[in-house]
């Protein structure tokens, strides 16, 4: 069953970590490319991926915009990404 990023934030706000793994797996392949372009390492660019969705977990609260999820997720992972290189 496909759910929208607006119910995803939503169910994970109220503490679902299966809606917030849905999340994950819904973008990984996004962020790990993203930091893999930027790192040039498979290993880093998925610590790196990893570091943005624990900050995203912890933040989620602070999202005004849960249909704005994918560009505040790559936010994230840019700022995530400019602090490691």
């Amino acid at each position: 069953m496909e759910h929208n990023d607006t119910e995803l934030v939503s169910q994970s706000l109220t503490g679902s970590r299966e809606a917030f793994g849905r999340i994950v797996e819904q973008y990984q392949s996004l962020i790990c490319s993203l930091a893999y372009s930027a790192s040039g390492s498979l290993t880093q660019s998925e610590d790196l991926a990893q570091e943005t969705f624990v900050i995203a977990w912890k933040q989620l609260g602070q999202l005004r915009e849960p249909a704005k999820l994918r560009s505040w997720l790559c936010s994230i992972a840019r700022s995530v990404i400019s602090g490691a290189t």
